[in-house]
């Protein structure tokens, strides 16, 4: 008797994994996804009331609308987003970023393991925008805005700005289960797979500059200290960063 249930369970144990990490039909999941928004029985309305209290609008390029949204779990479990930066803690010596006499911010946003995305988890970023500021709040933080993005489940993303003196850098970044994932600074479109970290240079005549390379896969936990002892090391991003026409 006690075989057979060890045994029944067994069996299901492996049924259920099959069934969570069986191919995901996007066609069908992307069809299910628009449907879903068409019908308000399955609306999340207290998540929506949270985003209207909440009034996160504070100067971010895009304004966020509190639109109602389908329960996450109806698609499919939310593995969670992160974000790690500097752009708050820049003040503090351990986390300001120099590279010779350039003041370095980055903000980098990761997206958590799902049956979405199985080859992924929070053990490196979908995307990270690098940039030159040359003025702080007056709380000694940069000037830099950012919001995490999750109300299109099971696609996420993040938008933030990073001012200077005379300009400020726009960005939003979104990744897809089946599309790819994709970044906008100041209306330069970037596919990502191509390389997740995008570097930009304000320069001093009002224009941009912009590098993209592919970083490696690096723990959220340890992300900091990639890019200030290996990203900010590199040869031609020193340069990059520290040519005659940048701020």
């Amino acid at each position: 008797m006690k075989k057979l249930l060890l045994t029944t369970l067994l069996l299901n144990c492996i049924f259920s994994f099959s069934q969570e990490n069986k191919t995901i039909n996007l066609e069908e999941l992307r069809k299910q996804q628009i449907e879903n928004l068409t019908k308000p029985e399955l609306w999340d309305i207290k998540r929506m009331k949270n985003d209207i209290d909440a009034n996160i609008n504070n100067g971010n390029p895009f304004h966020s609308g509190a639109f109602p949204v389908p329960h996450y779990s109806l698609l499919g479990v939310y593995g969670g987003l992160g974000q790690i930066g500097n752009t708050m803690a820049r003040s503090f010596s351990d986390y300001k970023l120099m590279v010779k006499d350039k003041e370095i911010v980055f903000n980098s946003i990761f997206h958590g393991k799902s049956k979405f995305y199985p080859e992924k988890s929070r053990k490196h970023a979908f995307f990270t925008i690098i940039t030159v500021i040359d003025t702080v709040a007056a709380n000694n933080t940069a000037i830099s805005p950012f919001q995490l993005i999750s109300r299109n489940h099971p696609d996420y993303g993040g938008q933030g700005s990073i001012q200077t003196k005379n300009n400020k850098v726009d960005y939003v970044a979104f990744t897809t289960p089946d599309k790819g994932s994709f970044a906008i600074v100041n209306m330069r479109l970037f596919h990502l797979e191509y390389g997740n970290i995008i570097i930009v240079t304000p320069q001093k005549d009002g224009s941009f500059r912009s590098m993209q390379i592919k970083g490696d896969k690096v723990p959220q936990n340890e992300y900091f200290s990639y890019i200030k002892n290996n990203v900010l090391k590199r040869d031609d991003i020193i340069k990059f960063l520290t040519e005659d026409g940048v701020i």
